[in-house]
């Protein structure tokens, strides 16, 4: 019997403070050993997650923005604020079809597709995305179809069928401009955009140019052959129009009429026209007289007011997206390779809880009662194998010296997502008597990448793990290294326009380098973690093996005992991110090879048969348990747990004759049916391992002893004995 189930992973850290998590689900458990399968379907109903779009739909992510009209600013935060009224309150959803968001998802998939190091990358082309500019631009799409499916509707008779298809077409493009005229800080730059455009067209120039008055016309030829250019009439006198004037005013009141109806109390004339010139392109006035003051004041404000805006929402959900990117990421090592759904494809089970929170010795009960349920019982499908504890501190506290500012810095805002090691080593010790590992990685910024690994090495990351080492846990503490990089903080800048001035008469850009409106996103980063446990939850699934190794490869058998630091198997399975640096120098690499620590993901440039990976790819793959020469591979934990549940379930519970039948030389015992299966790329027992066992009745426990290449491990179970066909 093989399990079909070994890669269900838990996150722990809180995702939304407004959605259920793991321990208000579970509940008070004092007198409960176990939760009733009523609450475990509910739990896994409510926080289990197959991929990362059913995460999006299960976890609805929102930010909140309100303005303070004292001190004319935006303010955003992640949990709803209780003291004011919803209507002066915007919900912000962030997902990866967010105008914001969506750039980060851009940039990991257009520097994937490329094999661009982090050095080699623009960046600069897809954060211009959140500019006024390509802010309208992105809409054009929206406005194309709503112009194209109401041309059509229009022309219908009402009784045609077709008719109301399109209707239901319009309908959603309809709820797709509401989406981002609801939106204040889109609205801001619609705005912004708006003025500019208007300035544009009426004579505002660019650079040092004040720009001349546009007067159009038309090019045409004359009896004799020369060229001539009719000017237009006066804007009093006639229009150019953009489109069908009767469609176009049509769609122009349906907009209207939707815009108040939706605003109610809150409409504004002046929103209500940008909503119609945004949507529906009415017939334009070229030359009609415009007031320069006002306009370059309203520019000037509406993009000042923006730029801030998008930094201080950015700051604000910063945390948020890196959950995002992880998740997405954690399930991109698999989806990117098997397209089916296999039955043993890997599975999250977000707890949304703070860590701390669960540390603490009145919560603690209630993650072992849920635990005892899911793995400790002979039913297997909500077993949990692994962990994610993303954004350990890397700095001990006290370690901050203070210094004597000399030269002004910019205020470091306090991360509130950090955690401290008191509460890992809480969790993993309490995990880890599940057979549970724990992936953690440390706190994302400057010091905890690639860059910082290639240039000091990975010294910094041992010392901080010292307190998790050496103790009856450290098999299951697994330190993930580095960060990933989504874009580099000397990078990070973002330039939302240019500020205009104006004499009156006419329009241009300053240029003054003051007037240059930007803000910086200080360096997002994803943290280790999320891609360690996904790409060992990946290879957990034979499909996943058998799409990388193509033959020997058992169909049936999980890959507890794939070792991916093994000949070129690191190199076949990589991840599915873009390499970031040229790679280590040799003192740091002969630092990682002499201590082989850590689950490390390298960026070396490597080639297999030929073919250059450019893919980051895993160079150790260890936890802190020591046995005084090396640190441990993880498999060998894994296969541990694997065959104590195993042993548990074909044993019910450890009978002492189903042991000794789980271990004897019959063919249709379990060892001898993986032995032989022993040359399949996800065997469970190697040709190089081997596997005895000790049974001591006198004090009812039966030790398993393993030796992978030489390397011994050793697990102990505790027996259960039986009398006359009943346990006792």
């Amino acid at each position: 019997m093989d399990l079909q189930q070994t890669n269900f992973t838990m996150l722990w850290g809180v995702v939304d403070p407004d959605l259920k998590d793991l321990l208000t689900l579970v509940g008070n458990t004092r007198d409960l050993s176990a939760l009733p399968d009523e609450q475990i379907d509910e739990i896994m109903t409510a926080l289990c997650v197959n991929s990362y779009s059913e995460f999006e739909r299960k976890f609805p992510l929102k930010a909140y923005g309100f303005f303070d009209a004292e001190n004319q600013k935006m303010h955003f935060q992640l949990n709803r604020p209780e003291h004011l009224p919803p209507e002066f309150v915007t919900e912000y959803p962030l997902d990866r079809n967010s105008p914001t968001i969506g750039v980060l998802f851009d940039m990991i998939a257009a520097r994937s597709r490329q094999g661009a190091r982090t050095v080699e990358f623009d960046f600069e082309s897809l954060t211009k995305q959140l500019s006024p500019e390509k802010m309208r631009a992105s809409i054009q799409q929206i406005r194309k179809e709503m112009n194209y499916n109401y041309g059509k509707y229009a022309a219908l008779p009402e009784e045609d069928p077709v008719r109301d298809d399109l209707a239901h077409k319009l309908n959603a493009l309809f709820a797709d401009a509401r989406e981002h005229y609801n939106n204040p800080v889109q609205m801001l730059a619609l705005a912004a955009d708006d003025c500019e455009q208007r300035l544009l067209l009426s004579g505002a120039g660019d650079g040092d140019a004040k720009g001349a008055r546009i007067t159009a016309g038309l090019l045409a030829l004359k009896e004799d052959g020369s060229l001539e250019v009719k000017a237009l009439p006066p804007a009093n006198e006639t229009a150019l129009a953009a489109m069908d004037d009767a469609g176009s005013a049509q769609l122009a009141k349906v907009l209207s009429e939707d815009y108040e109806s939706n605003a109610g109390d809150y409409a504004s004339p002046y929103v209500k026209d940008l909503v119609v010139r945004t949507f529906s392109p009415l017939a334009t006035t070229v030359g009609s007289k415009v007031d320069y003051q006002r306009e370059v004041e309203n520019h000037n404000a509406y993009l000042s007011l923006y730029t801030q805006a998008q930094k201080d929402f950015m700051e604000c959900v910063k945390p948020v997206c890196e959950i995002l990117l992880g998740v997405h990421l954690f399930f991109e090592q698999y989806e990117d390779t098997v397209k089916s759904k296999s039955a043993m494809r890997p599975r999250l089970l977000v707890a949304n809880c703070d860590p701390e929170m669960a540390a603490r010795s009145g919560n603690l009960p209630r993650v072992q009662t849920f635990l005892n349920t899911t793995n400790l019982t002979n039913d297997m499908d909500n077993h949990i194998w692994q962990a994610i504890f993303p954004n350990l501190s890397f700095s001990k506290a006290g370690d901050q010296k203070e210094i004597r500012q000399v030269f002004a810095t910019a205020k470091q805002k306090k991360k509130t997502d950090v955690y401290s090691m008191e509460t890992l080593s809480t969790l993993t010790d309490a995990l880890a008597d599940y057979g549970i590992k724990t992936f953690f990685s440390f706190e994302t910024g400057e010091d905890t990448t690639f860059d910082k690994v290639a240039k000091e090495g990975i010294g910094a990351f041992i010392d901080r793990c010292a307190p998790l080492m050496n103790k009856d846990y450290s098999a299951c503490a697994v330190p993930c290294l580095p960060n990933v990089t989504v874009i580099p903080k000397n990078k990070s800048g973002v330039i939302t326009g240019k500020l205009m001035t104006t004499d009156g008469e006419n329009a241009a850009y300053s240029d003054r380098q003051e007037d240059v409106q930007r803000f910086y996103l200080n360096g997002i980063y994803i943290p280790a973690a999320f891609i360690a446990a996904g790409i060992m939850a990946a290879c957990q699934d034979p499909d996943f093996l058998r799409e990388k190794f193509i033959r020997s490869v058992d169909p049936t058998l999980p890959g507890v005992r794939f070792d991916i630091e093994s000949g070129d198997n690191a190199l076949l399975v990589p991840t599915t991110l873009a390499r970031e640096v040229a790679g280590w120098t040799r003192s740091v690499k002969e630092e990682i090879n002499r201590q082989g620590f850590g689950f490390i993901l390298s960026s070396e440039v490597q080639s297999l048969k030929g073919k250059p990976v450019n893919n980051l790819t895993v160079y150790k793959a260890r936890s802190l348990a020591h046995d005084g020469y090396q640190y441990e591979p993880i498999f060998q934990q894994t296969v541990s747990s694997y065959f104590e549940c195993v042993l548990r379930r074909v044993s019910s519970d450890f009978k002492k004759d189903a042991v000794e039948f789980f271990f004897s030389a019959n063919p249709s015992s379990q060892m001898q049916q993986w032995m032989n299966r022993k040359d399949f790329i996800n065997a469970v027992i190697k040709p190089e391992d081997a596997v005895t066992y000790d049974l001591d009745e006198r004090a009812g426990h039966c030790e398993i002893h393993f030796q992978f290449g030489g390397v011994q491990k050793n697990v102990k179970v505790r027996l259960r004995r039986t009398t006359a066909g009943a346990g006792v």
